[in-house]
């Protein structure tokens, strides 16, 4: 009977520690300031939708179908050619895929209780002027195009509310804090091109009073070195190396190059470098392996454009490298003293890779991402010599954070073998953190999540 008695207990305790917060009544006192900033709203990797400027016709994610049989080749097509699946945009939030609502609760929550309106760039803004605004962009281009953009909405809602100084607060979902961080550094300036130093911006804090970023890859992310080279899994479906490559976020959320990613058999870590051309063809990862390169190169009609399309991706390839590399670079650069309030949140309860482990097999070296990977045959590899099974894989290779980005990487921490007064890493310094169990896809759909963002931002 006194078992049974403490195992009520502890579901009444359970049960009272699962209850959500009542946002409405939290905040109905703070949801009433007039000269509340507007909000802007945006995502990451794949968090909008792409659509056909011409028909409406959405590519991206494309409904239940294209989830279970799609490869989405179509979206590789970035080119300037008339055909379909060429002129994709933008369309909204990507609501939901799969069953996994990313950014609809969220905005009610705005709507309900923070007691925003949605705002429309371009229609001016009367006196009620609790505004909120979704930026959405095409996920499969450059940073700095996105920035640009992100620059050109924050102009434009100025312009709305007839005040050119007005300051925004920004809500950023995993790739889209990246997108901030470099708006707050050097604004809609390119600096990655070339390979001198990076001249700060000094207007960020003209612009932006809080920034919220949440599940932010600061460091990088090693899903995306996995992603690169096998392809990202879609549903039913892996969207493949060959189309992955043509995106140019992925190669913008590799792992800082401060990182060392990647490990050998024994835990040790292998000096190389990711964003090094030359050993992505020495190692034949990504679209250097012959099976991407054989689908590329029949992807067309005729042996010679086959060799044209594989000529071309490796250029483009080699281009998006090393921008990548200058990125990261750039966003742990020094940064200018401003009055930014930033806030990061995240996810730390899920186990996330964290490195990667080189294992050598007879037709070469090869990456593997998962514990159970070593488990599956790669420990034999090599002529019987392989990975050492008295190793703690799960240990080694996996991390705390959402499923996709670790913790560390999530709050920019200094990695272990970089020294205090290294003059090159200078992340973004939060006011403050706050993490949840909670994986990347569902962080923004978290009550609590919700409830600190709520408090962040309405505070006076």
């Amino acid at each position: 009977m006194r078992r049974i008695f403490l195992l009520i207990l502890a579901y009444f305790l359970l049960a009272g520690c699962a209850s959500r917060p009542d946002l409405v009544r939290l905040y109905e006192n703070a949801s009433d300031d007039p000269n509340q900033p507007p909000v802007i709203v945006t995502h990451g990797l794949a968090g909008s939708t792409l659509v056909d400027a011409k028909t409406g016709k959405e590519f991206w994610p494309g409904g239940l179908k294209s989830l279970a049989f799609s490869n989405y080749s179509s979206l590789a097509r970035m080119s300037d050619e008339d055909r379909e699946g060429e002129g994709l945009v933008p369309g909204t939030l990507t609501y939901d895929v799969g069953g996994v609502d990313f950014y609809g609760e969220l905005l009610r929550t705005l709507e309900t209780v923070g007691r925003f309106e949605r705002g429309v760039p371009g229609t001016k803004v009367g006196h009620e002027r609790r505004r909120y605004y979704v930026f959405v962009y095409d996920w499969r281009r450059d940073n700095v195009e996105t920035v640009r953009k992100l620059h050109a909405l924050i102009e434009q809602i100025r312009r709305d509310y007839d005040d050119p100084t007005l300051k925004v607060d920004i809500i950023a979902h995993s790739n889209g804090g990246q997108v901030a961080n470099y708006y707050l550094r050097y604004g809609p300036t390119d600096v990655l091109d070339g390979s001198g130093a990076f001249t700060p911006w000094t207007e960020g804090d003209a612009r932006i009073r809080r920034l919220v970023m949440l599940g932010t890859p600061s460091l990088g992310a090693l899903t995306s070195l996995e992603r690169m080279i096998y392809g990202m899994r879609v549903g039913l479906r892996t969207v493949p190396a060959e189309v992955m490559s043509t995106f140019v976020t992925p190669y913008q959320s590799l792992p800082h190059p401060l990182v060392k990613a990647v490990l050998d058999g024994r835990g040790r870590p292998v000096d190389i470098d990711l964003y090094d051309p030359a050993l992505w063809k020495r190692e034949r990862w990504g679209i250097f392996a012959p099976e991407v390169e054989q689908r590329v190169r029949e992807s067309v009609p005729t042996p010679a454009e086959g060799q044209q399309a594989v000529d071309s991706l490796e250029a483009r390839f080699t281009r998006n490298l090393r921008r990548a590399e200058r990125l990261q670079w750039a966003l742990t650069a020094p940064v200018p003293p401003n009055h930014v309030q930033i806030a990061v949140f995240g996810g730390d309860c899920e186990p996330t890779p964290g490195h990667a482990v080189r294992v050598q097999e007879a037709q070469g070296t090869r990456l593997i991402f998962r514990p159970s990977q070593v488990t599956a045959g790669h420990d034999n590899a090599n002529g019987g010599r392989g990975l050492p099974r008295v190793i703690d894989y799960e240990r080694l290779m996996l991390e705390p954070g959402d499923g996709l980005v670790t913790r560390s990487s999530q709050v920019a921490r200094r990695p272990l073998d970089v020294a205090a007064d290294d003059d090159r890493f200078h992340p973004l310094p939060p006011e403050q953190t706050f993490f949840l169990c909670e994986s990347h896809g569902r962080l923004t759909h978290n009550p609590y999540f919700q409830n600190n963002l709520l408090y962040f931002l309405l505070a006076r």
